[in-house]
């Protein structure tokens, strides 16, 4: 039954105790699942809601299911993470970081504009909305991350964050506090920061970090941040 896990907006939920699918979620549980009357699934609603949820009706444009049990953070991390990434010269690999990203557990997504952005052409937002909630039934997640507009690095820089840099002394895993509750990590673009855009971070109170000797694509350095910060995060508890 936890296999089966499907997302509706907060809208389809009713006071009255149940719960109707989107158009698609309700076409992939007919037609792709086999799912009919009777049946058991998990719904999720992207905010921290989730629901046990036993079908009412069922045909390919809509299921309706009563709610026979509740649950809130299901499958949420103890961490607040949020990764930026520039854009990539490929949609299809900021794709890949967008799926990774959710898997392990990220709760912010910033995608990011640098000096040495490679990205030609719109981003189209809902594509990456798209690929992520595919990730969040996958995973079995019940919030949906927040993704931001597109941002400059300038404007992703706080206080505290890391910035992955492979000229950095500092390893990532030797600055991160196990403790901490509240993490921003920025990876750049293809090219890496320029130097102007470290100091610019640095004076901002940002800490430059390296991720070991290897040097990685973009979306691999961003997937390896996450990893490395959940591992951390999750060691502690």
């Amino acid at each position: 039954m936890m296999d089966r896990f499907f997302y509706a907006p907060p809208e389809s939920f009713s006071d009255s105790g149940e719960v109707l699918l989107p158009p698609d979620e309700s076409k992939h549980a007919v037609k792709v699942l086999r799912l009919g009357v009777g049946d058991e699934m998990m719904v999720v609603d992207g905010q921290g809601f989730a629901a046990q949820v036993e079908i009412m009706d069922a045909d390919r444009t809509a299921v309706h299911g009563r709610i026979l049990s509740t649950y809130t953070n299901l499958g949420e991390p103890p961490l607040k993470l949020t990764i930026g990434l520039s854009l990539l010269n490929r949609e299809r690999r900021y794709h890949v970081f967008l799926e990774k990203a959710v898997e392990l557990g990220v709760t912010s997504i910033i995608p990011m504009m640098c000096a040495r952005t490679q990205f030609k052409g719109d981003w189209r937002e809902d594509r990456g909305i798209h690929v992520m909630k595919a990730a969040m039934k996958q995973c079995q997640r019940s919030r949906f991350p927040e993704l931001h507009r597109l941002t400059s690095f300038e404007n992703s820089v706080k206080e505290g964050s890391l910035i992955a840099d492979h000229r950095a002394d500092l390893s990532i895993s030797e600055v991160i506090n196990p403790s901490d509750d509240d993490l921003r990590i920025l990876v750049g673009p293809e090219g890496g920061f320029t130097d102007d855009e470290r100091t610019l971070a640095i004076s901002r109170g940002a800490i430059t970090v390296n991720l070991g000797r290897n040097r990685l694509r973009a979306e691999t350095a961003a997937i390896c941040c996450a990893t490395i910060a959940m591992i951390s995060r999750m060691s502690h508890l």
